[in-house]
């Protein structure tokens, strides 16, 4: 058999990909010799906050309704307040630390924390210690857990008073030189990229009516959403099926049913009442893609998303790129499009898709089937086969910290690959006898 080195990094053979398991070597191997990125969706904090389910849809549909604008603006104010309260509003206890939240904020840390050490140790001296960390999710996890482990990332704003966000503020090197000696060494960079925008983002308009976003730090207007949620909250309608169907996540009620409890609560009212306008007024002013395929309320968002979208696309192109995929479903059709693209064109890149549990595997390969792609480089991981008795140990963040990455993590001082011993002996100094 014929060994291959890359770089100087001894490539391992590519195991059965029916066996869905990757060995610690192999994964040292890829994380040793590429150009790092992940792509985190909604199930690495669903422990947290909750799925979105058929939210995208509904609020799809609601826009496609021939129903009045009065109706159709009560009914997605409805469906936007419920997102709000589930997936908004609760990040105003991760940036305060909450004891609710202290559990998921370690979960992030301790996996951002075995990053940083695996940057910090890798041996190539080809490739930058950067790691793109591209999520749809618009909470704050990443960011209070990089905050409190000390972590240098960047997030796209520039700025201390009144950070403003700034694409060209992402893949930036960064070294650090000794106070005493000239000597430079570069620190590891995390670039957080916010497919989606985030709880964080805010949009202004200034005089010359162009929009930016700023970084709230304090997630005030999250704030200020939540108490014309108050308000408006005896106007709204209930959106969830009751009682929820089993192992689906929150399903939304059938449109129609909505649109006639909205038509009923209007009393043929032409205009939604004004807090549930208050409301929505506030709400569009957040910097996120809202959940449905219309996606944009603001032009500006439109163009961050597509640069966002792009630079995945550029990432993916790179020779020896690997994209880790943990919490993402692949439902979203323009990313899918774009991941199977890179896929196809691009030879030496490895997509290697975590699982969460074995049964999860037939819906990823239906989404990624492989009979498109030429070149075999998306690769499935399952929890393994439980034995008799026992429970699936299911791919949460934790595990994907503790049994994948931090098994690879390299010895500061790796095994030399050859030993030179030398004996120097000295004959003993002559005595003098005067």
């Amino acid at each position: 058999m014929t060994s291959v080195c890359i770089n100087g990094t001894l490539q391992q053979p590519v195991p059965e990909a029916q066996s869905h398991q990757i060995t610690p070597v192999r994964l040292r191997t890829i994380v040793e010799s590429a150009h790092l990125n992940f792509l985190i969706g909604a199930g690495t904090s669903s422990s947290y906050f909750v799925a979105l389910g058929n939210i995208e849809d509904a609020l799809t549909q609601v826009t496609d309704s021939q129903a009045s604008q009065a109706v159709k603006a009560l009914v997605r104010a409805s469906i936007q307040a419920y997102f709000f309260e589930r997936v908004l509003a609760p990040n105003t206890k991760i940036i305060e630390r909450d004891e609710s939240a202290e559990g998921i904020l370690r979960s992030y840390a301790r996996f951002i924390r075995t990053l940083n050490r695996i940057l910090l140790r890798r041996r190539s001296t080809l490739l930058s210690k950067q790691v793109n960390i591209f999520t749809t999710n618009v909470d704050m996890l990443f960011e209070v857990a990089m905050e409190e482990s000390g972590i240098d990332y960047s997030d796209g704003f520039s700025g201390k008073i009144r950070p403003k966000f700034n694409l060209g503020d992402f893949s930036t090197l960064r070294f650090r030189t000794g106070s005493r000696y000239e000597h430079r060494f570069e620190v590891p960079v995390f670039n957080l990229i916010k497919i989606h925008g985030s709880a964080a983002w805010r949009q202004h308009q200034s005089e010359n009516r162009k929009t930016d976003i700023f970084f709230d730090h304090s997630l005030d207007l999250v704030r200020e959403v939540a108490a014309h949620f108050e308000e408006a909250k005896s106007y709204l309608i209930p959106v969830l099926v009751d009682p929820q169907p089993e192992d689906q996540g929150p399903t939304i009620r059938p449109i129609d049913d909505l649109i006639a409890d909205a038509v009923q609560r209007l009393g043929g009212a032409d205009k939604e009442p004004l807090e549930v306008a208050g409301f929505a007024a506030v709400y569009n002013k957040l910097g996120i893609v809202n959940p449905d395929k219309r996606k944009f309320a603001t032009t500006v968002l439109n163009e961050t998303y597509y640069e966002l979208i792009r630079r995945l696309a550029n990432e993916l192109e790179k020779e020896n790129s690997v994209l880790f995929v943990h919490g993402f479903s692949f439902r979203d059709e323009h990313l899918r499009d774009i991941v199977l693209r890179a896929a196809r064109t691009n030879p030496t890149l490895q997509i290697i898709v975590f699982c969460y549990s074995r049964e999860g595997l037939e819906s990823y390969e239906q989404l990624l089937p492989d009979v498109e792609l030429k070149n075999g480089n998306i690769e499935f991981v399952t929890p393994a086969e439980p034995a008799r008795g026992e429970k699936e140990r299911k791919i949460t963040l934790d595990v994907l910290e503790s049994d994948y990455f931090a098994s690879i993590v390299p010895d500061k001082t790796p095994d030399p690959d050859q030993r030179i011993e030398i004996d120097i002996s000295t004959p003993p100094a002559e005595t003098s006898n005067d």
